[in-house]
């Protein structure tokens, strides 16, 4: 029997291979690939529709012949491509001439806009996400129900993270460090990408993925800072430092011992980043608490038995409607929404009970 997908569900799927054949396939995987492609012309749409030109290079590169539709567009495409890119490289040229001509190096062409003083706030509201790029050419990615504000300096990036999540590529200067404060912490960037999670009890989450980060005070100095900044170079491992694939964790503003994760764990840690929430294994109302952050409803399990039900699989974030319809048919509860915007879960009625019941009652 043939169940058919919703398109979101699709799309989620779509967005998981795009992410394994970004970290390399196994030969069962592959074979895995290829048979959910071939299952549903949707699937091969869905692909191409998450995919930006670089994975789809890939994809042409590793499954040559699975995707003829976009090998005719690619030629197309590059063609289009290298005339953009040479008109491009004119522009800048002439841009460059001038600035030179005018006495201004190469360098002061990009201090011009790197080094403008700024302040600024970025916030989201529940269920809303938002990419923004900074002055310094950094890019920001928050997530539901988050606020940032930004003061830039001439000698110091300073961001802070008053509440929710945020993740940071951060544009390399080294004359002015990128320190993100949140609570009574700050997390300064050495040449990194990096995700800071605050929860609502102020409990803060770091997780880097790539370069260094520095862990002080929010109220260190800059003085102080950059000569700790200064000092990491001769250091090799530290408790303040957290390197790329590890996470810190601080409750009640104790530091507790770094954790090395895999690149499956980032994955599912940072899945919201493309709209996705991954349960492997988590109690039902660990689910039912992450999943609030993405709805303005509230979730109240009335049967105490129903607390610890383990639930795994991958929702879309922004789809609470599936994602609980999910949950109801998967683990036979059932669940109803009130007046007051609370979802309450129950368990399913057993028919047979109530049939015989009934039947007593005649």
């Amino acid at each position: 029997m043939t169940t058919t997908q919703s398109n979101s569900e699709i799309e989620t799927q779509a967005k998981y291979w795009l992410w394994r054949i970004e970290e390399g396939l196994s030969q069962q995987e592959r074979q895995a690939f290829v048979a959910w492609v071939n299952q549903d012309n949707k699937h091969h749409l869905a692909l191409h529709k998450y995919s930006p030109s670089l994975k789809m290079s890939k994809l042409l590169a590793d499954f040559n012949g699975l995707f003829p539709l976009e090998k005719k567009q690619t030629n197309k495409s590059t063609a289009l491509l290298r005339q953009f890119s040479l008109a491009a490289s004119v522009i800048f040229l002439s841009i460059l001439t001038t600035k030179v001509f005018l006495n201004k190096n190469v360098f002061s062409l990009f201090q011009e806009t790197s080094t403008e003083i700024v302040n600024q706030k970025y916030s989201t509201v529940t269920s809303e996400q938002k990419t923004v790029t900074l002055p310094d050419g950094s890019l920001v990615q928050l997530n539901t129900n988050s606020l940032l504000t930004i003061s830039f300096s001439e000698n110091h990036r300073q961001l802070n993270l008053v509440k929710g999540e945020a993740s940071f590529d951060v544009a390399k200067d080294k004359s002015r460090p990128f320190s993100v404060t949140s609570g009574e912490q700050s997390f300064t960037a050495l040449g990194t990408i990096f995700n800071v999670q605050k929860s609502e009890n102020n409990h803060l989450e770091l997780i880097v993925t790539e370069g260094r980060v520095l862990i002080a005070d929010s109220n260190e100095s800059l003085d102080n800072l950059i000569e700790k900044i200064a000092d990491t170079i001769q250091q090799t491992t530290s408790n303040n430092i957290i390197i790329a694939n590890e996470k810190a964790t601080i409750i009640n503003k104790v530091q507790l011992p770094t954790s090395k994760m895999t690149s499956q764990s980032i994955f599912k840690e940072l899945a919201w980043k493309k709209d996705m929430l991954i349960f492997e294994g988590e109690s039902l109302l660990s689910a039912l608490d992450e999943i609030s952050r993405y709805t303005d409803l509230r979730f109240t399990i009335k049967d105490q038995e129903l607390v610890n039900k383990k639930v795994s699989g991958v929702f879309m974030a922004g789809d609470i409607e599936a994602l609980l319809d999910s949950i109801s048919n998967n683990f036979d509860l059932k669940y109803t929404k009130t007046s007051y915007n609370t979802v309450i879960i129950t368990k399913s009625i057993d028919l047979t009970t109530q049939t015989a019941k009934i039947l007593t009652t005649h």
